[in-house]
């Protein structure tokens, strides 16, 4: 039966060796920056909605404006990311500063 013989890290010139172990860290490296992004990509897919259902639900909550907030904020199946906050009327924001007039 034939032994699967593998290089040594400790055989070889100086050169080989400091070759060896650049490229297990380079490959190393690379392997765990795959594997990290993979993984907070798929995180992220997972808690933030899809482009659509965002634009979908916010022109929803736009349509349905005789509801009060409480309500649609509450309505199951399409989360929203904006937190719903009732409109100020004109007479409620406060008054502009009167401009200077420039000689």
């Amino acid at each position: 039966m034939a032994k699967l013989k593998l290089p040594a890290f400790n055989e070889g010139s100086l050169l080989q060796r400091t070759l060896l172990y650049v490229g297990t860290f380079v490959v190393g490296s690379i392997g765990f920056v795959a594997l990290a992004s993979l993984l907070v990509v798929t995180i992220a897919k997972s808690v933030l909605p899809a482009r659509g259902e965002a634009s979908e639900a916010s022109e929803a909550s736009e349509s349905s404006s005789d509801k009060p907030a409480e309500v649609a904020a509450a309505t199951p199946g399409k989360p929203t990311s904006k937190i719903p906050r009732p409109k100020r009327s004109k007479s409620a924001a406060p008054a502009e500063p009167p401009a200077e007039a420039t000689p």
